[in-house]
């Protein structure tokens, strides 16, 4: 596994301190009994009536920690289809790069923090249904000249290692220099510090870091080929991820997804993801996604 920087390790740290915690707000504790693991066993997960979860810790708004707690969209979300599931939640933070390595290799049942559903992902990985859609924005000193992508070319872009936005950026902006780090929190002090001409980030971080610092938006990069972001599963989960399809699509039925939106992402107009995601589920019908 990838070493982890200082905050990341002080992150960890604090997550590891915070899962028995996790685990008793998902309504059922690690300790399940067993009538609970004989209701439970089917779903493949690594421990008995638990389900082991590996993010960052600063995936705003989607799973962050804040006063202690691992709080954010995908958090809220997996925590309730979990509940309804009969299992605990146990959440730990490592670098993002180390999150779906973690889920393949066996040592977590799922990792979360809208990440994007690519093919080259889909090798090792299976994904649930999508609880999101957006795209990419371009942080810059307000200063900056930059306002298409054509002129992007040249110019010094920090990008989080192992996300989507690194996929788009390897793939339309040819011409760039991309440097990669283990965390958006860490290519944004690399920008303020004057070592980058911009960084590529979700428009929630994009948002949090021009409201905060002397940046601006220069322009959004929206990939033709985003089917969404979505929670990652081993491929041997069949059962799990049926289960959490099956969730999902009652979540954005009965209003919870849009609830949970509002609540963990309010700057953003949830009616259009909404849409999206009707329209996307509509288009796959079978909870066996994204192995149909």
């Amino acid at each position: 596994m990838k070493r982890l920087t200082k905050a990341s390790f002080a992150a960890a740290v604090l997550a590891t301190a915070l899962v028995a915690t996790t685990a008793c707000s998902s309504g059922t504790s690690a300790g399940s009994s067993s009538t609970a693991d004989s209701k439970t066993s089917k779903y493949e997960t690594i421990k008995p009536g638990a389900l082991t979860i590996v993010t960052s810790s600063d995936l705003t708004p989607f799973a962050y920690i804040k006063d202690k707690k691992w709080v954010g969209v995908d958090v809220a979300l997996v925590s309730e289809a979990a509940k309804n599931l009969g299992l605990s939640v146990q959440i730990t933070a490592h670098d993002f790069d180390t999150l779906i390595p973690l889920v393949a290799g066996g040592q977590a049942d799922l990792t979360m923090g809208s990440i994007a559903d690519t093919d080259v992902r889909r090798k090792t990985v299976d994904f649930t249904l999508p609880d999101i859609i957006g795209n990419n924005a371009l942080v810059v000193p307000k200063d900056s000249k930059i306002k298409t992508e054509d002129e992007v070319a040249g110019k010094k872009i920090g990008i989080l290692q192992s996300s989507q936005a690194l996929q788009y950026a390897q793939k339309y902006w040819t011409k760039s220099n991309i440097v990669t780090f283990p965390s958006n929190n860490a290519a944004r002090l690399a920008l303020s510090g004057g070592g980058l001409d911009g960084i590529l980030v979700d428009p929630q971080n994009a948002k949090a870091y021009t409201e905060q610092f002397p940046l601006k938006i220069a322009l959004s990069a929206v990939n033709p080929e985003d089917r969404g972001g979505a929670w990652i599963l081993n491929k041997k989960a069949t059962n799990l991820r049926v289960a959490l399809n099956e969730q999902l699509r009652a979540f954005l039925k009965d209003g919870t997804t849009q609830k949970m939106l509002e609540k963990w992402n309010p700057a953003d107009n949830s009616q259009p993801v909404i849409d999206w995601l009707k329209k996307y589920y509509a288009a796959h019908p079978s909870n066996k996604y994204s192995v149909e």
